[in-house]
């Protein structure tokens, strides 16, 4: 095996392995705050808005972080600390002292802060362009896989064993991470010549401001995520105002087998698509979500297009990422990748605050999230078409 297969297995392994402890952990807290006798709302929304707030406040000098030390070296050592920590929540689990299981995803969120950046921008020096798509398509098919897996394996563990095994459980992904992380063998070394905080962060945003079609996929991102979040925020009331028994669970699994499909398609097509090309993906989601209004009373139609809406959805995100993590400069990416969390981290919020004051249980809120999508698609369309124009005139 050569050394780029071998990394994208560590990786696919590292990944996954994370996720689906981070899964069982975050479902057994949850479980565990709202089952309190007394508080459990105050409690969740702690736990839910420490962990945003954190990851916000220390997203940018996370993202220089990454850029200006050891990448791998950096995954390693958060690994560690979150398998001791969660370790020790095992050890001395008190199921009384909900502050303790606070205090310990404060503490996840400190780490996971520094360490999503940097393993994002690790890819860059671990695989070449083909790995990079062949990489983003595995894994997105394996997330797929565990996002419907360790929910099931939660709450058999917790019936079984009790919550306390879920601690362990994250805790052992956390080592298996880090034993992975440091097997990884760099293929492309970047030295970076190192500044202080305020100019490593101040280049990074001109770096992004200066690059275009950057610019233009940022603030698209942007805006996509917020209508994501009031997406996901009702899509649960699809069950109440369908008319059809148990369609929540049902747009899920046709989700993942969209998501699924569009992963492999990813994966197996060869040519790397620009920023001009991947935009055109948002059409036909947009297309797919307008439709939901006209054909709602067939449930076999609506699941294809929520199917449909995914599939679009996931090939879009694979060629973002991977177009990310091919043309941004290596010695930026991590500044890169910590911009787009902090605007993410923003947005997201926002359109669930939005959500909820809309209070609109029906399927044309699904249509006006196609309406505002289809407008980023042209908007988006149009300035890349004027940005090329220009481009040739200078020539």
């Amino acid at each position: 095996m050569n050394k780029e297969n071998k990394n994208i297995l560590l990786m696919l392994v590292q990944g996954q392995t994370t996720n689906f402890g981070n899964i069982i952990f975050d479902y057994a807290n949850k479980v565990l705050i709202a089952n309190l006798a007394t508080k459990s709302s105050f409690f969740m929304m702690l736990y839910q808005s420490s962990e945003s707030i954190i990851q916000l406040l220390l997203n940018l000098f996370a993202g220089h972080f990454a850029d200006f030390n050891e990448r791998k070296k950096t995954l390693i050592i958060t690994d560690l600390i979150a398998g001791i920590v969660t370790f020790l929540l095992f050890l001395f689990y008190n199921p009384q002292n909900i502050w303790t299981f606070i205090a310990v995803n404060i503490i996840l969120a400190i780490l996971f802060s520094f360490n999503r950046p940097t393993y994002k921008a690790i890819v860059r020096d671990l695989l070449s362009q083909e790995g990079i798509y062949r990489y983003n398509s595995l894994s997105k098919i394996l997330s797929e896989v565990v996002a419907v897996s360790a929910p099931l394996l939660s709450v058999f563990v917790i019936q079984q064993f009790g919550f306390k095994y879920g601690m362990l459980i994250n805790s052992l992904s956390f080592f298996v991470s880090a034993f992975c992380e440091s097997h990884f063998q760099t293929i492309f070394r970047n030295e970076t010549k190192k500044v202080n905080l305020f100019k490593g962060i101040r280049e990074g945003f001109n770096y992004v401001v200066s690059d275009k079609s950057l610019l233009v996929i940022l603030v698209a991102s942007a805006f996509l995520n917020f209508l994501d979040a009031i997406y996901t925020f009702y899509l649960p009331f699809t069950s109440s105002f369908s008319g059809f028994d148990h369609i929540y669970a049902f747009i899920l699994i046709a989700q993942s087998f969209g998501s699924i499909v569009g992963a492999l398609l990813a994966g197996l097509y060869k040519k790397q698509l620009g920023p001009k090309e991947f935009f055109h993906l948002l059409l036909p989601a947009s297309i797919a979500l307008l439709l939901l209004g006209f054909f709602h009373s067939s449930q076999i139609v609506v699941l294809l297009l929520f199917g449909s809406f995914t599939f679009c959805v996931t090939v879009f995100n694979i060629n973002l990422m991977s177009y990310l993590q091919i043309s941004v400069d290596s010695e930026f990416l991590g500044r890169v990748f910590s911009i787009i969390f902090m605007i993410s981290g923003l947005f997201i919020p926002f359109g669930s605050f939005v959500a909820a004051a809309l209070d609109m249980k029906s399927w044309s809120l699904f249509q006006y999230i196609g309406i505002g999508q289809l407008f980023i698609y042209f908007i988006g369309f149009m300035i890349f078409m004027m940005t090329k124009c220009n481009d040739e005139d200078k020539i």
